[in-house]
């Protein structure tokens, strides 16, 4: 499945859906030849140029998890500068566009999205939901209800900010703790994953003869899906044991 704009923006990547889907066929195509070149077995080559789009599109979802990674790590200085831009007698618009000028990417950029669009008459608070929910931030999410909370009965934003700010604080240290303790186990679970791969390619470099039987009978076909089938399984379970969410 192709991808859309709005992925390929939210992964940070400046290429269109067309380049993508280019650049993907290109590394499936370079992928067939070389893996023919190198094990001059055509079933084996048309499999892994099949498989090739699967690193696109988790190469895509890397950047993605990435980028909403250092969102929620700025969330503490964007808001500092919010509240401080609040208490200096900005309206929320001009405080979030000025923050945005501050900020790097991609806080700086989607804080300029929420902005653009609100001066082109869509509703801020909307905007502001719509960027937590597409940054999967519970933080922003947070700091949205403050302001839709202090724009229906009033009040000093600065001062909710101000508490949410600390919470935030709090988020990001005990999730600094939390990623550091989980760090043995995505490596560990990066070893297991690489290791069946590895063993498998020594051995058709140094001994073909050994491994051409998997590729060329039907009880080998058998193994191979089984064994692909076990690992993207595996996969998937030392995934999510190495996922902590807050």
């Amino acid at each position: 499945k192709p991808f859309s704009e709005e992925q390929l923006a939210l992964a940070g990547i400046k290429s269109s859906p067309t380049s993508m889907v280019g650049t993907t066929l290109l590394i499936a195509l370079t992928t067939l030849l070389v893996a023919y070149f190198l094990t001059t077995n055509f079933f084996v080559a048309f499999i892994l140029a099949i498989i090739s789009p699967l690193f696109v599109r988790m190469y895509v979802n890397s950047k993605t998890a990435k980028r909403r990674a250092k969102f929620d790590k700025q969330m503490a200085e964007t808001m500092t500068l919010f509240s401080s831009a609040l208490k200096s007698g900005m309206n929320v618009p001009n405080a979030l566009a000025n923050v945005a000028q501050e900020m790097d990417a991609p806080m700086g950029e989607e804080l300029a999205r929420v902005v653009n669009e609100s001066r082109l008459g869509r509703d801020l608070i909307q905007g502001m939901r719509d960027t937590a929910v597409r940054m999967e931030s519970k933080d922003f999410m947070w700091v949205t209800e403050a302001v839709a909370i202090q724009r229906e009965s009033g009040g000093r934003l600065s001062e909710s900010l101000d508490r949410v700010i600390e919470t935030i604080a709090q988020r990001n240290e005990l999730r600094e703790k939390i990623a550091s303790l989980a760090a043995e186990g995505k490596i560990s679970a990066m070893v297991l994953m690489a290791l069946p791969v590895g063993v498998g390619v020594m051995f058709m470099v140094m001994n073909p003869a050994y491994m051409e039987p998997l590729f060329t009978t039907v009880p080998g076909y058998i193994m191979l899906g089984v064994a692909a089938l076990l690992y993207a399984l595996g996969g998937f379970w030392l995934s999510r044991m190495t996922k902590v969410k807050l």
